[in-house]
Order: structure tokens, then sequence, then C-alpha cells
């Protein structure tokens, strides 16, 4: 399962119409519009992997996996797990395909602890009984690396052009939803996943960053780059934990901005006073005083 599967020409389609590849679907994945069927034969085919994977967590690690990796992935001491987290984007389909247990701190069962990430060993189990595209599609999600993406240009409901800041390479992803809320220039953070000439987005953040955060993405960049290796996927999914520490920092500030900080011509805090006072007249004679203040309302109401 560590090589990625094509579907072979003389393979069995895998739309399950009895014809071999290169006589059903392969002509229509060939011919314009192609891209769009592939597309959708994507999409219906890991319709529920999500739930799968999830249910075969509590067989293959345990039930308090989970929140084991949750705990990993979130930085901050006593954040707790909730479904309406605004992280789920990243932190499940990081828990599916990336996260491993600490072999010296953990509790999951320990023959889990071999090495493969929950949807390998979900792949090595199941994987014979499954879709092949679908098992082509897992594999590519095991395989590929989060990693930050410049947005180059968008095509509203249809998708957008991305390039990998850490790569340089520009990839044409199909996404009809997630591609109304990009703009020319924001920074994606993404695990995009690729089957032919399809590109998808697998995982994605749940806000788009301005370029002005990008200072912070190039500084890890040249840190990855000093130590002078090609830049490959391989690499990149060294660096994951880094990449999520990133995403979650830039990620925390924009979903959470502070309060605006106050201030008076001079700089300084401004700050809000009650002022009470005592009047040695009758109250008559004050509202009778007052009242050319008032701007607002009657004497009745006065």
């Amino acid at each position: 399962m560590n090589e990625t599967r094509k579907i072979g020409r003389n393979d069995p389609c895998p739309c399950g119409s009895g014809k071999k590849y290169k006589q059903c679907c392969l002509k229509t994945e060939q011919t314009p519009g192609g891209e769009d069927f592939l597309w959708h034969r994507i999409r219906h085919v890991i319709e529920g992997s999500p739930a799968q994977l999830l249910n075969f967590a509590d067989s293959h690690f345990g039930q308090g996996a989970l929140l084991e990796a949750w705990k990993e992935f979130m930085p901050w001491e006593n954040e707790p797990f909730t479904p309406d987290t605004p992280h789920m984007p990243i932190f499940m389909p990081w828990f599916f395909y990336d996260w491993l247990p600490d072999p010296l701190n953990t509790t999951v069962k320990h023959e889990a602890l071999d090495g493969r990430t929950l949807a390998r060993a979900y792949l090595d189990k199941k994987g014979r009984h499954l879709d092949p595209l679908r098992v082509h599609y897992l594999e590519q999600c095991c395989t590929v690396p989060f990693s930050f993406y410049d947005v180059i240009s968008v095509r509203p409901g249809n998708g957008f052009v991305l390039r990998d800041i850490f790569t340089g390479e520009e990839i044409n992803v199909t996404e009809h939803a997630g591609s109304h809320q990009a703009q020319t220039g924001d920074i994606m953070f993404a695990k995009v996943v690729k089957i032919d000439q399809v590109a998808m987005l697998e995982a994605c953040s749940p806000v788009m960053f301005p370029p002005m955060e990008k200072g912070a993405i190039l500084d890890l960049r040249k840190r990855i780059r000093s130590r002078k290796l090609p830049v490959t996927p391989e690499l990149l999914k060294n660096y994951d934990l880094e990449m999520l520490d990133l995403y979650l920092d830039i990620g925390d500030r924009l979903l959470n901005p502070p309060m605006p900080q106050l201030q008076n011509t001079d700089g300084d805090p401004l700050l809000f006073l009650k002022l009470i006072y005592d009047f040695e007249c009758p109250a008559r004679e004050v509202l009778d005083t007052l009242r050319q203040l008032n701007l607002t309302e009657d004497d009745e109401s006065m």
C-alpha cells in the first residue's frame, strides 16, 4: 500500500459496468468534460469515508486515540475537543492520514504501534474490498503533505489555481463550494490530492490567510531549504507538526481577533469614568437648569 496504484487500461472499470476500464470510463475521462466527470466519480466513491475511518479508529487504535491525537494537534493546554471546533476540517484529515501515536506515551493498543497511520491500516485490512478509485484516492491522501498555497487565480463556483509556497508547483484545483470564498492573493493551508488530471481539496483551513501573514511561512521555507535537500512531499511530511503549529498560530489570531484598544489622540488608553453629583437644591431646579442640554427628549419624557 506504500505505492500509488493506478487503474490499468484492461482492469475492470471502477464504475461497476463490467466492462474494461479502457472501454468505459477512460473514454469519458479523455473527452472534453472528462475532468468534471472524474471529479464527480471521486466525490461519489469517497462519500462516507470519514465516518468509516472514524469507526475503524475505535477498533484499530482504541477509543482514546482521537482525544490523544487532539492533545498532540492542539498546542495550547486545556483546549477541549468539541465537534464544533473551527479546526475540524484540518484535524480530522490529519488524524486519518498523518497522525502516529507516540510509542512511549500512548494509550492505543500495543499491536497498533506498527508505524502505520489509521488510513494505511484501513487500506491494508479492507482495501481489496473497496472501489479501486477510492483506494487510489486514500493512498494519495496518505502520501501528500499539508502545505501552504498562494491563491493565483479563482474561478468562483468551479475552482482555483494554487501555488505551493514550498515547492513552487502550480495546481489547478477543482472546488465548487470553497472557491466562492477565496480571492486572488489569499494564502490557504490545505492537503491537495491529485488523481490523474483532477486535483481536489481533501482538507482546507476554515479561514484564508491575508498576504501580511506570509512572513512566518517564508521563514519556515527558508529553514527547510537550508538543509540543501530536494523539497519533496516526503521531506515536507517531516515538517507536519511545524506546519500545524504555524497554521494554528495564524488561524487562532484570525478566528479570535483581540478587542480593539481605545486611545485618545495622545495614544493614552481611553478610560470610561462615571461621575456622581450631589445637588443641594430641589430636583425641579436641577431639571430646569439642565433642560437646555437635552437635545432628544421632550419635557414630559424628562
